[in-house]
């Protein structure tokens, strides 16, 4: 069985404003702050370096993907509100 980490707390010095908008940007991907800190920090010993990115594989941030699949819901829906009415129409007349 895996041992647990220690968990340490550490004050980080950090603007109030990027606190509140790094919590929103955190909250919106689904990820606590502390777990998404710890991940970076991780990815950094690890690799050496600092890349992130939050877009996803087709280059759009979470938020815009999340309304082209708004958009892409809504057109579907009309397709097929569409599709029904003409398949009603049809079997009205046959």
């Amino acid at each position: 069985m895996k041992k647990k980490e220690e968990k340490t707390r550490e004050p980080l010095m950090v603007d109030s404003k990027l606190r509140k908008h790094f919590g929103i940007f955190c909250e919106d991907l689904g990820i606590p702050v502390d777990i998404l800190i710890d991940a970076m920090i991780a990815q950094v010993l690890r690799k050496q370096e600092i890349k992130i990115s939050t877009l996803d594989i087709n280059g759009f941030t979470r938020s815009e993907a999340k309304e082209i699949k708004r958009r892409i819901d809504e057109v579907q829906a009309m397709r097929e509100a569409e599709f029904r009415k003409q398949e009603q129409e049809f079997f009205a007349t046959h």
